[in-house]
């Protein structure tokens, strides 16, 4: 059975986007993060960029 959780997740992005929103993902494969955000400063979302993409920082700890 094809796994449809890709698809699901590119469809969402979609909708968030049309509403106005943003979505940041983390590029570490498996990882689940996603960051959503609408009406924030340029700082805010360089912050939030930089969260996103550094996995160490939001990554499980063991």
């Amino acid at each position: 059975m094809p796994n449809i959780r890709p698809y699901a997740d590119h469809a969402s992005d979609v909708i968030a986007r049309l509403n106005g929103m943003r979505t940041l993902r983390c590029p570490a494969p498996d990882c689940t993060l996603r960051i959503r955000y609408r009406a924030v400063t340029p700082d805010e979302a360089r912050w939030l960029a930089a969260l996103a993409q550094d996995h160490a920082r939001h990554g499980s700890r063991k």
